[in-house]
């Protein structure tokens, strides 16, 4: 009994083991295909069977080439060539890990694959690792349909804010012309500037590449160049900019841009009375860590020495306070010679975009 028993074990030789190998291979859902150096299957599994439609007996002795599309023929040719003269012994095939498959009724399909070698001698035979990814590829593909979709959709609502915007600074500024009294004019004018300087941040939003965030030093060379031109100011004051490529989003780029157009349009209408000349500087710097300083400087006639601005019962400035509040922030504030706002707050993403500050005289 115990001589019958060893018989199976002793009469197992290399043609039982490849049978043995090949039925483990056949367990695989991925496609297992060996070539010959000239290209020729040698071996094809049971899920390449499956994922080609070719049956083991008609694909043997046929050139790799009939599993792939005409146009990526030559193509795999030279990838196999010049991985055969490499010293790896495997590696993923195809531009970003993906190459194409053609079944037996013609149909393209994408597939992962990966490719080894075997050294026999003086021959070489090459295994391919194939892996059908139609449904993940069918499903990035809607993912990004869905993703362009709502791109679409922001802009398209970043654009209808930005015109309604545009609407209501229009009918303020026919509702000032209309009025006498300089005093309640000029609070219209005013509340129209701060209209524009958000329409201008949702227009800035629906150009960009990135409609989540905005350029905010880009923005704040917009928003500067409105205002000098409101004010008529370019001929007499140059505007200087020191400004970091920062990104903001909206939470942030609104009460922000707020705080530049109250602080800019004060010193273009108070700090160079009777046609004086002078410079405003605009500078964005991030500090670490994770902190960014926004200042708006003038060289002008300075404010009285009476004033204390944290006390004031202007608006503008009322809004300055409220908005660093709101960012977290806090302000400084220098007199003479002209007047300098600086605010420092918690920088919205925690770094810099680029690490290079940009400066230019503009006007």
């Amino acid at each position: 009994m115990k001589k019958s028993a060893l018989k199976p074990a002793q009469s197992r030789g290399p043609l039982d083991r490849t049978s043995r190998l090949a039925r483990i291979l056949d367990l695989a859902d991925d496609a297992i295909i060996s070539v010959d150096q000239h290209h020729r299957i040698i071996l094809f599994n049971q899920g390449a069977e499956k994922m080609f439609g070719y049956s083991h007996a008609e694909i043997l002795s046929q050139s790799l080439d009939i599993l792939l599309p005409a146009q990526h023929v030559e193509i795999l040719r030279n990838h196999i060539e010049q991985f055969a003269g490499s010293g790896v012994g495997a590696r993923h095939m195809g531009e970003r890990r993906q190459i194409m498959g053609r079944r037996k009724d013609g149909t393209e399909f994408p597939a992962e694959a990966s490719i080894s070698k075997v050294r026999t001698g003086r021959d070489t035979m090459f295994t391919v690792i194939m892996r059908d990814v139609t449904h993940r590829a069918l499903a990035e593909e809607r993912l990004k349909a869905s993703l362009r979709e709502k791109d679409v959709l922001l802009e398209e609502v970043h654009h209808r804010v930005k015109n309604n915007l545009q609407v209501i600074s229009s009918l303020l500024g026919l509702q000032a012309r209309a009025i006498s009294n300089p005093e309640t004019r000029k609070k219209f004018e005013e509340s129209q500037h701060r209209i524009q300087s958000m329409a201008l941040l949702h227009e800035r939003l629906y150009q960009s590449d990135d409609l989540t965030r905005i350029d905010f030093a880009e923005y704040l060379k917009r928003l500067a160049e409105q205002l000098f031109s409101v004010y008529g100011a370019r001929k007499r004051i140059r505007l200087v900019t020191e400004l970091e490529p920062l990104y903001f989003d909206l939470d942030t780029a609104v009460p922000c841009g707020l705080i530049v157009n109250e602080l800019l349009s004060n010193a273009l209408k108070y700090g160079f009375p009777k046609g004086r000349s002078g410079m405003v500087r605009l500078e964005l710097r991030y500090l670490t860590p994770g902190t960014v300083s926004l200042t708006v400087e003038d060289d002008g006639a300075g404010l009285p020495v009476d004033f204390d601005w944290r006390t004031s019962s202007s608006l503008g400035l009322r809004l300055v306070r409220t908005l660093a509040e709101q960012l977290g922030g806090r302000v400084e504030w220098h007199r003479g010679p002209g007047t300098t706002f600086a605010i420092q707050f918690p920088s919205p993403n925690g770094r810099k975009e680029e690490s290079h500050a940009r400066a230019n005289p503009d006007c």
